[in-house]
């Protein structure tokens, strides 16, 4: 329970870094191209939250009415609940996936163009955390559209921030 603590602190941290770096009136901004992600290291255990806008996950935001939305809708959940395909941790700190959650999309209803992200959460039981020292977002390879991830943490040596891209998708600590 402590580490759902951790992560929520890690989220309204990632909440007022974004608002203090951008003069932007809300809370981490619907940009399509930009996903967000938070995540959290508590003894052995690490926590990941991804959120990024419906357009680049899904391929559009609006509710799924066709059958080709529909598949494409289904498609987008497949690929979120394979998170190895999305991220790569170190094999030697023996991280195994011990739950996921998938977020819907939540729409921005103060946007007129109704604008929406989606998401997902995994936790993972490590071994040998002390191996644990970064992760490489494999994702960009698997959602194109995304063009950056914009990521906050707490780690055992404390608070980090910091900005990935398709060319720079490692994070170390």
């Amino acid at each position: 329970m402590k580490a759902v603590t951790l992560l929520l602190a890690a989220a309204a941290f990632g909440a007022q870094a974004n608002h203090d770096e951008h003069e932007s009136h809300s809370h981490g901004a619907h940009e399509h191209g930009h996903g967000h992600l938070n995540l959290v290291v508590d003894g052995n255990q690490l926590m990941i939250e991804l959120q990024a806008p419906a357009a680049d996950l899904v391929g559009f935001e609006h509710a799924a009415r066709s059958d080709e939305d529909k598949a494409q809708h289904a498609r987008a959940v497949a690929r979120l609940q394979q998170p190895d395909t999305l991220f790569r941790l170190d094999p030697a700190a023996g991280c195994k996936l011990t739950q996921q959650e998938l977020q819907a999309a939540k729409e921005d209803h103060d946007d007129e163009a109704g604008h929406a992200d989606l998401g997902a959460m995994y936790t993972y039981t490590c071994a040998t955390p002390a191996k644990l020292n970064g992760l490489e977002a494999t994702l960009f390879a698997v959602y194109p559209s995304l063009e950056k991830l914009s990521v906050q943490g707490i780690l055992p040596t404390g608070q980090t921030a910091a900005e990935l891209t398709p060319s720079a998708n490692k994070l170390s600590w």
